[in-house]
């Protein structure tokens, strides 16, 4: 059994996996990169760089926060969420 990370960590790995290079990727790993952008940025979605992706184009995973505080103690913990399917960012240049 693999540590959760955030909440819906299985279908967010299936999404990955179906889109990412590596079949199978460490989840601690990906689970560090993926809580490290969500802080950095404070976005609201992961993006999976394009040179990861199988098809070559990058990849966004829309999360969601929750801000709560413990009662004991009064600290205050992150919790993400996977809220989904994964799309493509694509651009197009106009001419």
């Amino acid at each position: 059994m693999n540590k959760e990370y955030f909440v819906q960590q299985d279908a967010f790995l299936e999404d990955y996996e179906k889109v990412a290079k590596e079949a199978n990727p460490d989840i601690d790993t990906l689970a560090d990169q993926v809580i490290s952008q969500l802080n950095e940025t404070q976005e609201d979605y992961y993006t999976m760089p394009a040179e990861v992706a199988e098809d070559g184009a990058a990849h966004r995973f829309p999360f969601s926060r929750r801000i709560y505080s413990d009662e004991n103690d009064g600290t205050l913990n992150t919790e993400y969420t996977y809220e989904g399917q994964p799309y493509v960012l694509e651009t197009e240049d106009e001419f």
